[in-house]
């Protein structure tokens, strides 16, 4: 019996040093020909090549040479940065296992002192200063065979989820004489940011993050305010809360439209980002031109949802202060059409202060919603949007109406001009000329928002500053929407799966729908507590300060009353805390269970199979000798 045993144990150090053999042989193949490999099991797929990522690399018919320079050997002490070093090495092997004939990769480690960091000094590559003196470089460099170059500094760890977006954005910028132009009509400060043109006299113009990323993919042309035409080298025609046009600027969009002309019209009821601290709604239209394609935008209307409301700050601190503001709208992709190119892949998105778009009657165009509303939503009169609003009274005067309203549509089919009178006088002046103009009727194809606020960088990305570099973390997917939208309309469908991906705000929607039913049940209550409860501290400081008769001295009435004010004082306190303990008690409760579930339930569920595994195994083995 004893040698068996001792066989056994035999048996089990040869598998078990086999084993060890095995896995390091493996790891060392599989790190050495198989590093471009990977198996992703994240949720949104966030480190997969997206379908648009592989056909863009594999239009590449000339070299395109990729310098990675990372300093993998000073990244040795800092566990994190030398583990997204690889992660960035790994996705840009990836890339070259996509097109190896044409994209051409090269790891660098540069050295202190050393040819290749004046080669990373000479490309325009930051580098992290560490305390021996030496620099950290994780920056790239790419270029093509007809002198386009483009660099990222520095790789940000903040952007991690957005490596490939950069990376694809990176190539992308290299080749421009293929660039599509945008037409670009705007009363935003999208050039200069919240400052306006006075900040950039003071050198301190912050473009909006979605201006320059316009610039990435697209010839941008600034429509001026007075223009008069548009001009035929316009790809695609993007008009961003315009100023008021008038009725030849207006035809001159007609009848752009009308002849099969993309455009991307973004309206506001009242646009926060042109004035936020404005005494008076600032909205935009286009006159009579929604009329002609068959849509309505109800005029100093606003939407309020209070299932899709933003969670705000509005002054003071503690989870008092943070209110539902239902004119913030936290869209998730339950609202984004699954079914439209562009939002399918889109995670959430944050407007503000929107209106609603409707289909007129006997409209002759078909809408194709793109983002929606919940049912429980209404309208306001947009003048409730203006300077600071309430929160809880605008979520007390809630009347949901039960209907999802569109904040976003395709228009598309047969549509007529807006100017009718107009173009038959044209077409009359043509005829005399011999020249082929105006036109009265055509197939549309556009798309409507009604809001314009998204474009705004406070509503949809963080911006941090790294090694002097402006780096911007999206916390919703506006950017993704508003380039998805004019790639797609301009006729380019080859990025569309990549913009979309990895937001990096994921909502926690079961404690966001627990947390709302609570407050809709106990606000009324809280609110009357808070109104006693004032009353009575009133009442109080009335009494104290009164003097019968010229003395100092209080009657004994007034003593007695005191004091009763005094007990119900505390009884109304004690009652309010219990609300807001009520208040907290579902979300408290879930918070536990989710705890214990990741804290407790899984280890010990883990311990018990393992268990169970030797039990069965000890129970065999018991059986055979036997």
């Amino acid at each position: 019996m004893k040698k068996i045993a001792e066989f056994f144990a035999r048996r089990s150090t040869t598998q078990l040093l086999l084993a060890v053999l095995v896995f390091l042989s493996v790891t060392v193949i599989g790190d050495r020909f198989f590093r471009g490999a990977r198996i992703d099991l994240t949720a949104e797929g966030l480190y997969s090549l997206s379908d648009g990522t592989k056909e863009l690399l594999s239009t590449y018919e000339e070299p395109i040479v990729l310098n990675f320079y990372f300093s993998k050997t000073l990244a040795t002490p800092f566990p994190q940065l030398l583990a997204y070093g690889k992660r960035v090495e790994d996705l840009l092997r990836a890339f070259q296992s996509v097109n190896p004939s044409n994209i051409q990769l090269s790891i660098i480690d540069p050295e202190a002192f050393s040819e290749e960091e004046d080669d990373a000094v000479a490309l325009g590559l930051r580098g992290i200063p560490l305390n021996d003196g030496s620099t950290l470089y994780m920056g790239l460099s790419a270029a093509d065979s007809v002198d386009g170059e483009a660099i990222i500094p520095f790789f940000a760890e903040e952007r991690e989820k957005f490596l490939e977006y950069d990376l694809v954005k990176l190539l992308a910028t290299l080749d421009t004489s293929n660039r599509r132009t945008l037409s670009l009509l705007t009363t935003l400060p999208m050039q200069f940011g919240p400052g306006g043109p006075q900040a950039m006299m003071a050198g301190q113009a912050q473009p909006y993050v979605l201006y320059e990323q316009l610039f990435d993919f697209f010839d941008v042309q600034d429509l001026a305010p007075d223009f008069t035409e548009i001009s035929a080298e316009t790809d695609v025609l993007m008009v961003v809360h315009p100023p008021e046009l008038n009725d030849d600027q207006l035809f001159a969009i007609d009848q752009y439209v009308l002849k099969g002309g993309r455009a991307l019209f973004f309206l506001d009821p009242h646009s926060e980002a042109m004035n936020p601290r404005a005494t008076v709604a600032s909205s935009s239209s286009l006159g009579p031109l929604l009329g002609a394609w068959g849509v309505e935008m109800p005029e100093g209307q606003v939407v309020g949802d209070a299932s899709l409301a933003q969670r705000v700050q509005m002054g003071g601190f503690g989870p008092d202060a943070v209110k539902d503001y239902v004119f913030w709208l936290a869209i998730n992709d339950g609202f984004l059409s699954s079914v439209d190119v562009v939002t399918g892949a889109i995670g959430s998105l944050n407007l503000a202060s929107a209106g609603v778009i409707r289909p007129v009657a006997e409209a002759t165009t078909s809408l194709e919603p793109l983002v929606t509303t919940s049912a429980a939503s209404m309208l306001f009169p947009a003048d409730r949007a203006v300077g600071i609003p309430d929160p809880d009274s605008l979520l007390r005067d809630m009347v949901p109406t039960g209907e999802s309203y569109v904040l976003s549509t395709r228009i598309q089919g047969a549509a007529e001009t807006a100017f009718p009178d107009r173009v038959a006088q044209a077409v009359i002046a043509d005829a005399a000329e011999a020249t082929s103009g105006s036109v009265a009727s055509g197939d549309i194809n556009i798309v409507l928002t009604a809001d314009t606020d998204l474009f705004d960088d406070r509503f949809w990305v963080q911006l941090q500053d790294m090694l002097g570099q402006r780096i911007a973390v999206p916390l919703a997917g506006n950017g993704s929407f508003v380039l998805n939208l004019a790639d797609h309309i301009s006729g380019s469908e080859a990025l569309l799966s990549l913009r979309g991906r990895g937001i990096s705000k994921r909502p926690f929607d079961k404690v966001d729908t627990l947390r709302r039913e609570a407050e809709a049940k106990y606000l009324v209550e809280e609110e009357e507590l808070q109104n006693r409860l004032s009353e009575t501290e009133a009442r109080i400081a009335s009494l104290e300060s009164q003097n019968p008769d010229g003395s100092t001295v209080l009657s004994v009435e007034q003593e007695a009353e005191i004091e009763q004010f005094r007990a119900q004082l505390l009884e109304t306190r004690k009652a309010l805390r219990e609300v807001k303990r009520n208040l907290r008690q579902d979300i408290d409760t879930l918070g536990d269970w989710l705890a214990f579930i990741n804290i407790a339930l899984m280890p010990l569920l883990i311990v018990f199979y393992v268990l169970v595994r030797l039990m069965l195994r000890r129970s065999k083995r018991k059986h055979r000798f036997l």
